[in-house]
């Protein structure tokens, strides 16, 4: 397994993480539609906030086409400081990635290296742009919230959940135009390209239940549901998330079972590189 690969498994990890206050789905079998406005600025209003926040298990299924492997992650988090993923197997550790605001550190125990650098080392190894406020738009579920202009997105509803989407190349938004810090990092991840974009939002808490992003012009696709709910601290989390990302490179499913959650300040996990590591991917 090489780098790139713990890259995308850390970044899927981030991804399941990002929903992780998506409550229960209503029963309510009748809704009136609200305006895409509207409903955006009720997810914004119930995005979970946090000062620290941490999922210390969490069970991990992962494939993409020639590698099946299965192990644990944890996450811990500082809002606006700092955020830790560790991926272990049988215990032993496997990678860690320490991402701040200026700088990007990764440890591969499996393969004796580590990377010092900043995000564009990232975005290059993934193929798609990051930075820490989008990372940070990822925790707090804010990343998938789009622009406030009734012309770009359109609701209905299915299965008993508003579904906001996107008809407008999001590139097509005029430069001028007032855009949240969050519409700005969909737009980063998403990419300077006609991205179809497809939320199911509860009716009830206004909180993600499925996230599609279809992007025709590069044959790419991304799914992430989330399922199997629990209370933690007087909110739910799902249990169980599925993600699938399709491109002309990659296949790549992955499971995450989550539990242990946390928003207590946990002991710092800090950046030690083992002797005889060599370092790699550096300018």
């Amino acid at each position: 397994m090489q780098g790139r690969l713990y890259l995308w498994i850390v970044f899927f990890v981030l991804l399941g993480f990002s929903s992780c206050k998506t409550a229960r789905v209503a029963t309510t079998s009748r809704l009136n539609t609200i305006s895409a406005n509207k409903l955006i600025k009720n997810v914004e209003n119930n995005a979970f906030d946090y000062k620290y926040l941490s999922v210390k298990r969490i069970n991990c299924l992962f494939d993409n086409g020639n590698t099946q492997t299965s192990f644990r992650a944890s996450i811990q988090a500082e809002k606006d400081k700092q955020v830790t993923v560790m991926l272990t197997k049988m215990n032993f550790p496997v990678a860690r990635v320490w991402l701040t605001p200026d700088s990007v550190k990764f440890i591969n125990y499996l393969e004796n290296s580590y990377m010092l650098g900043d995000y564009r080392n990232l975005s290059k190894m993934l193929g798609m742009e990051l930075d820490f406020q989008t990372v940070n738009a990822i925790i707090s579920n804010n990343v998938f919230s789009l622009d406030d202009d009734d012309r770009d997105y359109e609701t209905s509803i299915d299965s008993g959940m508003y579904v906001l989407q996107s008809v407008k190349s999001m590139d097509a938004i005029k430069s001028g135009k007032q855009m949240r810090e969050p519409a700005r990092q969909a737009k980063k991840l998403a990419g300077k390209t006609t991205v179809n974009q497809s939320l199911y939002i509860d009716p009830l808490t206004y909180k993600l239940r499925k996230i599609r992003l279809d992007d025709a012009a590069n044959s790419r696709f991304l799914k992430v549901e989330f399922s199997d709910f629990v209370n933690v601290e007087k909110q739910l989390y799902p249990g169980d998330i599925l993600l699938q990302f399709l491109s002309p490179e990659n296949n790549i499913q992955m499971s995450l079972k989550l539990s242990n959650f946390s928003t207590e300040k946990e002991k710092e996990i800090r950046f030690k590189v083992p002797e005889k590591f060599t370092q790699t991917g550096h300018e």
